[in-house]
């Protein structure tokens, strides 16, 4: 992992994601207390991240089916087909 103590907020707008993700990673596991400057870094980091990750949920009522999200809440819920779990219908033990 790369060593992001000299990284500045602004810095920020030219890396990518997973940049992103190894600077927020690298402050969170930081066994020193945060300087401001650090603290700032690591923040906008996750807003960057976290304005990512709800582009992807988007997914479930932009593109997918009313089919294909219905079975992912339920497999997520626990009553999804065996195929949801990884079961292909192969030897039991």
């Amino acid at each position: 992992m790369q060593n992001w103590s000299t990284i500045e907020v602004q810095d920020l707008d030219v890396l990518t994601d997973d940049e992103i993700r190894d600077v927020v990673a690298w402050f969170t596991t930081k066994q020193t207390p945060l300087s401001q400057r650090e603290a700032d870094i690591l923040s906008e980091g996750e807003m960057i991240l976290q304005h990512d990750e709800i582009e992807v949920r988007d997914y479930w009522n932009d593109v997918a089916s009313d089919a294909e999200a219905d079975a992912d809440v339920l497999a997520s819920a626990g009553w999804g087909t065996d195929e949801d779990y990884g079961d292909y219908g192969g030897d039991s033990y």
